[in-house]
């Protein structure tokens, strides 16, 4: 008997929000864990690098005090550098022991912290051409670069750090946020930024699923803004097996057990 071919699986990795005061230890932890589990696709949802020395809301706040912009790329570039370490030593162990090759490929779909230095350079001209989200170094890396707010589309999936809906293009969300994606969005659909986790899914008139998920986040500590709903946050990662025409199998993995093992 024929052995069926295996359907991809991709990786989403929400919102993680690097940033020069918190241990990057998550990333040498998610690192590890990507070259164990070898997903075929790993999409990062946006908001890897928190980016809060362009914060406007913190603009003539004691809050902003001491927060650098060059602080804020190394860090993101640190976090960049320990998921890529172990995947990339994987990937030549295995070209060195003539082993099956594993080339995943790397998205991410910019979320509005990163966007905070595209805004920053287009309010300040004498920036313009100075300050740019390539210093972040996610195409050094070799990651696919997926611009705010443009979707990335594997299999009738769409990835993308928020989705907007009407005239106004506000964020989709609300206590239904999963079951909104798909509603609006009419098809199966991934998202991040509110750092919640929530998941749906339907069925339509002959039988293909479409799934709505809201994956949470991959950060540790604690953020000023959440104003007391940090405890509503779900922190970890989501790989989706046997992806294929909008449908796909979630299983779930928290910040705390990744790190236990794959530290």
């Amino acid at each position: 008997m024929t052995k069926p071919t295996a359907l991809p699986t991709i990786l989403v990795v929400p919102d993680s929000h690097a940033r020069p005061e918190m241990n990057n230890d998550r990333f040498t932890a998610l690192g590890n864990f990507i070259a164990e589990k070898k997903p075929d696709i790993i999409v990062n949802i946006g908001d890897m690098a928190d980016m809060a020395s362009l914060s406007t809301y913190d603009i003539g706040r004691v809050s902003a005090e001491g927060k650098r912009y060059v602080e804020d790329v190394e860090a993101t570039r640190d976090a960049v550098s320990r998921i890529m370490s172990p995947v990339n030593a994987e990937i030549q162990r295995r070209i060195t022991n003539r082993k099956k090759r594993w080339n995943p490929q790397f998205h991410i779909t910019l979320g509005n912290h990163e966007n905070r230095i595209n805004r920053a350079a287009s309010c300040t001209p004498s920036l313009y051409g100075h300050l740019s989200t390539k210093d972040l170094g996610y195409e050094e890396a070799g990651w696919k670069v997926h611009p705010f707010l443009v979707p990335f589309v594997y299999e009738n999936i769409a990835f993308q750090h928020y989705f907007v809906s009407g005239g106004m293009g506000r964020p989709i969300g609300g206590a239904n946020h999963a079951r909104s994606l798909v509603v609006k969005n009419y098809m199966s659909s991934v998202c991040g930024h509110s750092h919640v986790r929530d998941y749906y899914e339907d069925v339509d008139a002959i039988g293909r699923r479409r799934f709505g998920l809201v994956a949470g986040c991959y950060d540790e500590g604690d953020h000023g803004y959440a104003q007391g709903s940090q405890h509503r946050w779900w922190s970890g990662l989501v790989m989706l097996h046997d992806v294929h025409d909008g449908h796909a199998e979630p299983a779930f993995f928290s910040t705390d057990y990744v790190k236990r093992n794959f530290l």
